[in-house]
């Protein structure tokens, strides 16, 4: 497995994107972006505290079997971590983060998100959204009352439903899957599906080659596509793995 991450600032004053991409000592890869909010630089408090907190919990993320009740705990005692800070300070008050993660084993994987982070699988030439955000335009798509072009310029398309760390709990939507050889995971903030669509995406990622520069050319696309946004990517792929 290989893999990569990347955040850049964008055109923000400051950069409340965290991203990691880690291995265990039992070989488990922990994927992970959190896109802070807040004033006051408050939303990189909440999105570094959530970052760390799963960094730091890595360690329980195997065997995969077992990993949902300690992976559903690490967000639960962020969350938590994140809520108390910030009814302890003024500048906090508003503070939290979205959370998109992945935990890959083998060629298996468990994710988990909150918010508008997404996680996508390409496989086979075809880009699969895997995530469902929690958002007012997702809300108002799922009544039908805007189709998604309309979503994708609504003047609420960055209003969250759900966040870590904004209520005393929270409950993140987890899904699982398989991976095959050449299959790559994306896990990237709305800096970067907020401005490329999903077969931009794909066309990127069709182009194939090391992650890092794979990384590089999706933020620089969204980057000439106006993003206003910090812009998060991290990118994985499957290599020399027995599917089963």
């Amino acid at each position: 497995m290989n893999y990569a991450c990347k955040s850049v600032i964008g055109r923000r004053r400051t950069n409340e994107d965290r991203c990691c991409a880690v291995s265990n000592a039992r070989g488990s890869i922990l994927l992970a972006v959190a896109d802070g909010m807040g004033g006051h630089a408050a939303g990189e408090v909440a999105s570094e505290m959530l970052i760390e907190t799963l960094k730091t919990q890595a360690e329980h993320f195997a065997p995969l079997s077992l990993t949902e009740p300690a992976l559903r705990n690490a967000i639960l005692e962020a969350n938590l971590s994140i809520y108390r800070a910030a009814e302890d300070s003024e500048s906090c008050r508003s503070m939290g983060s979205t959370l998109v993660c992945a935990v890959i084993e083998d060629n298996r994987y468990l994710a988990a998100n909150i918010g508008d982070s997404r996680l996508y699988l390409y496989s086979a030439d075809r880009l699969t959204r895997i995530t469902k955000d929690h958002s007012l335009v997702q809300t108002f798509m799922d009544e039908g009352s805007i189709t998604p072009d309309e979503a994708a310029v609504h003047p609420l398309r960055n209003v969250i439903t759900r966040a870590v760390g904004t209520n005393l709990t929270v409950e993140p939507d987890l899904f699982c899957g398989a991976l095959h050889e050449d299959d790559m995971l994306l896990l990237c903030s709305d800096g970067l599906h907020g401005s490329l669509s999903d077969m931009e995406i794909s066309a990127i990622l069709s182009g194939g080659g090391a992650l890092e520069p794979l990384c590089d050319s999706l933020i620089d696309a969204a980057s000439n596509a106006g993003s206003s946004d910090n812009i998060s990517v991290v990118l994985a792929r499957c290599t020399g793995v027995q599917n089963i």
